[in-house]
């Protein structure tokens, strides 16, 4: 609700400043193209943390709030430790997703005390080569729609 408040100021603003009315659409794509962008700085930031661990085999115990997180997420027990996963838990298909007492492969951050399960590698990978082509797409209609391609 904010955001559509915050929107329609920005536009009685531009239009009281005299910017045409066809200004409104490039604003828009603009804060696409922004948008866009960040998400796919968020995955190459998740790529890069993904780099820096270490394969380790783990089990999966329970679901639970992290210390610090809004969010509920998956733990799995390694070596005799409690971890909690990267990213939030899954709600579709839990019962597929995360099955109790089965060994997987898990990369460990030993930084964060945190584990990317199969779920979280696989969300950074299609995450990043979805946002990367959706962000260079909508600059190229941006260029396109400002007349400089």
């Amino acid at each position: 609700m904010e955001f559509v408040i915050i929107a329609t100021v920005v536009l009685v603003l531009a239009m009281c400043l005299g910017a045409d009315f066809v200004i409104v659409p490039i604003m828009f794509i603009v804060f696409l193209v922004v948008l866009l962008l960040v998400i796919f700085g968020f995955f190459v930031y998740s790529a890069v943390k993904l780099t820096g661990t270490k394969s380790v085999k783990g089990k999966f115990v329970r679901f639970g709030r992290a210390e610090g997180k809004k969010f509920d997420t998956a733990f799995y027990k390694v070596n005799d430790s409690e971890y909690p996963n990267v990213f939030p838990c899954e709600v579709v298909m839990r019962s597929k997703i995360y099955i109790p007492d089965k060994v997987c492969r898990l990369r460990y951050d030993g930084k964060r005390n945190e584990v990317f399960d199969l779920n979280a590698v696989c969300c950074v990978i299609f995450g990043l080569i979805l946002s990367s082509i959706s962000a260079v797409m909508m600059i190229l209609f941006l260029l396109t729609v400002i007349g400089i391609n």
